[in-house]
């Protein structure tokens, strides 16, 4: 019955969240929408197959799962695109690490998956959606990492996308963890903890997002760029360095 009203309300907020998004806040955070929304919809179609196919509910959560995790993928790269949309040379080079990253993940789980039985998808999504959550985790200190050490500014709407995803990621990890390791016997506690979790971070974000708030003005001269200009130039100057250094070996 608990279980029920938590599902319940996690499919409420997400209705709220992107009924009172609209056109406000959509255009802003896009990706991060679009999360919302295929989750709403793997919500709504779990309804259904729970009842009355209960025996292709595990495959159809895992693999759903690991679909999510990569639309929960680009809301990194959203986050990092906006919080770092001042600083163009910063900005595209995370996005071709992220954009690496996520296709060399999702072509080990093609990989991975491709032939499997039915009996293994569960444990092989299982592991190939850890690995996406920890990245997702990595990326989002390395991010908390920057803002604290360039102190750069976000605001509020922004703010409450990072805390939410932040804690569910956390939590989606421990739960991942314990899956892999231990199976269902283990799991159970966690298991359960993960929708409450949910639900929390869905308050979150309903709440830092009921109302767009004004960006904060972000120092164009900030040292960040600076930085990344310095490194760009050194690693440029040490490909050259290794190009002629290969190309005298060669010739000799």
């Amino acid at each position: 019955m608990i279980g029920q009203l938590i599902w319940w309300g996690c499919i409420s907020l997400e209705l709220v969240l992107l009924l009172r998004s609209v056109p406000r806040l959509v255009s802003r955070f896009p990706i991060f929408y679009c999360y919302i929304a295929c989750v709403l919809l793997r919500d709504l179609t779990a309804i259904p197959i729970y009842k009355n196919l209960p025996g292709t509910y595990a495959a159809f959560y895992w693999s759903t799962a690991f679909l999510t995790a990569i639309v929960g993928y680009g809301v990194i790269l959203e986050i990092y695109g906006r919080t770092l949309e001042k600083f163009s040379g910063v900005a595209r080079f995370m996005r071709i690490v992220l954009v690496g990253v996520l296709l060399a993940v999702i072509g080990r789980a093609l990989l991975q998956l491709f032939g499997n039985s039915p009996s293994l998808l569960a444990s092989s999504a299982a592991l190939l959606e850890q690995d996406l959550r920890i990245l997702q985790a990595v990326f989002l200190a390395a991010l908390l990492g920057i803002f604290t050490f360039y102190r750069i500014p976000i605001g509020k709407n922004l703010r409450g996308i990072i805390a939410g995803y932040t804690l569910y990621i956390g939590v989606r990890i421990i739960e991942l963890t314990i899956y892999t390791r231990f199976r269902k016997a283990e799991g159970i506690f966690i298991s359960k903890l993960e929708p409450v979790s949910y639900l929390i971070c869905l308050g979150i974000w309903t709440t830092a997002l009921w109302s767009r708030s004004a960006e904060p003005n972000v120092e164009m001269a900030s040292n960040i760029e600076r930085d990344y200009e310095q490194l760009a130039g050194l690693t440029k100057s040490k490909l050259i360095r290794a190009r002629a250094y290969l190309t005298r070996t060669v010739r000799s």
